[in-house]
């Protein structure tokens, strides 16, 4: 279907949109301060293999280790950024997101230790370094960063807190992008995310972090086998900041039941600007018991705008037109007030389960952590044995030469070259420059030979 560029969605926000985000925003922040587990989080400075370390020193055997083997081991990663703390005055933080590229880039990725892509996510927020996060979390490919549900829940409730409403939205995006939306809390939380930020009309840009190629400045041209068609894969592939938080909204809708669930997939495949499916679901939406919220409508028949085919546009029409034509399907309800009293009852319901499983998941980090440095030691130790026994064995090879020199005698003779026979290089010589070849004239008629 053809369309138009996608209009800004602030353009459309009404007063009751923007009354709804001022009622979801007075709740300052969902999480209480226990969820954060300071005191089992900070724990982790007093455990001998942290607190010995010496961050500068540190880093700078783990530079040199890496230009000279190319790699860094995932369990030196681990331990680092789990000692920068970010409140002290000269902390590494800003080397956190060399740290993950170069694990990324290694070998070693693999055996990186699940407490790491926790401690890069808390330290960044702890510092208040949102823009590396957020360029961290967009760029799975060259950092390895996936947030588990309980980061992630922290990460869009101290972002809502903020008003920083873009990188909450993006957070709830890459649930959508790995197709996992977690618990309830989980998908409540992504549900405020994007719901604030299509919400607001003074987010901040949303940048794209994807690296972009530096274009030569003279003309270069490379000879190819064959060029690939463009492939769009409506996914990993979106770029319009509408078109992500759309199918954000329209893929977590589903999982939440009622009025919030069927008024927000609806809005989300608007959004989305995915104008059969969002058809069907108005069609749906008419044969369910559940409302849907008249601000949600009115905005659909807004974004309708940015759809020029006449048909599609006249086919939602008449599906809204049957939704309103039922009694009590299109409702005045305040959607941001629901949304927050549904997160608040999914708190209720599940933030202490979540904190006595990231406590348990703590003290299991530091176990792996203890076991991975165990056993990187005795790798250590093992190679350096194998040096000594080679080195040895060397040694041994060389002083057995030397003593048994006159038994193996005729054996070290037969691998000597043969004097006999001697090669000599060619001369040329310094009076005479070399012969040129003879030039042969066809055309040569020899004169005739007379006998006398």
């Amino acid at each position: 279907m053809a369309m138009n560029v996608f209009i800004p969605f602030s353009r459309f926000i009404g007063c009751n949109l923007r009354r709804q985000l001022t009622i979801l925003t007075e709740y300052r922040t969902f999480l209480s301060a226990a969820y954060r587990c300071e005191e089992a989080w900070n724990r982790r400075l007093q455990h001998p293999l942290i607190q010995n370390i010496k961050p500068n020193d540190y880093m700078f055997e783990m530079d040199q280790k890496y230009r000279l083997e190319g790699k860094v081991n995932a369990i030196d990663v681990d331990l680092i950024i789990n000692k920068i703390e970010p409140s002290n005055e000269g902390s590494l933080v800003d080397e956190v997101e060399d740290l993950v590229h170069r694990l990324r880039r290694s070998p070693e990725t693999v055996k990186t230790l699940p407490s790491t892509p926790h401690s890069v996510l808390r330290v960044l927020l702890e510092a208040g370094h949102t823009q590396v996060l957020l360029k961290i979390l967009s760029d799975p490919l060259n950092y390895g960063v996936f947030p588990d549900y309980y980061t992630s829940n922290l990460l869009m409730d101290t972002f809502l807190e903020k008003k920083d409403y873009t990188a909450a939205a993006r957070v709830a995006s890459c649930n959508m992008l790995q197709e996992d939306f977690g618990p309830t809390l989980t998908q409540m939380l992504t549900l405020a995310s994007c719901f604030s930020y299509i919400s607001s009309d003074d987010n901040q840009p949303w940048e794209d972090y994807t690296p972009q190629l530096e274009e030569p400045e003279e003309e270069v041209k490379i000879r190819i086998r064959y060029l690939r068609n463009p492939y769009f894969d409506d996914h990993f592939d979106l770029k319009d900041p509408y078109h992500i938080v759309g199918k954000t909204l329209a893929w977590v809708s589903p999982l939440i039941s009622g009025v919030i669930g069927i008024s927000c997939e609806i809005l989300g495949w608007a959004l989305y600007n995915k104008w059969a499916e969002l058809e069907a679901t108005l069609n749906r939406a008419s044969k369910r018991t559940e409302a849907v919220a008249a601000s949600v409508v009115s905005k659909v028949k807004d974004l309708l705008a940015v759809c020029d085919d006449v048909e599609t546009r006249e086919r939602i029409t008449s599906a809204i037109s049957k939704l309103e034509a039922v009694d009590s399907k299109v409702a005045e309800l305040d959607l941001g007030l629901l949304i927050a009293d549904a997160v608040q009852k999914a708190v209720i319901e599940s933030e202490q389960k979540f904190i006595e499983s990231q406590e348990a998941r703590y003290i299991c980090w530091e176990k792996t952590r203890e076991e991975e440095f165990q056993h990187q030691l005795d790798t250590y130790r093992k190679q350096k044995l194998l040096k000594e026994i080679e080195s040895k064995k060397e040694d041994l090879a060389k002083r057995e030469e030397v003593i048994f020199f006159f038994d193996n005698r005729e054996k070290l003779e037969m691998l000597l070259p043969d004097k006999k026979r001697k090669y000599y290089p060619k001369r040329r010589s310094l009076i005479y420059k070399k012969k040129q070849p003879r030039q042969l004239d066809e055309g040569y008629i020899p004169p005739e030979v007379i006998r006398r």
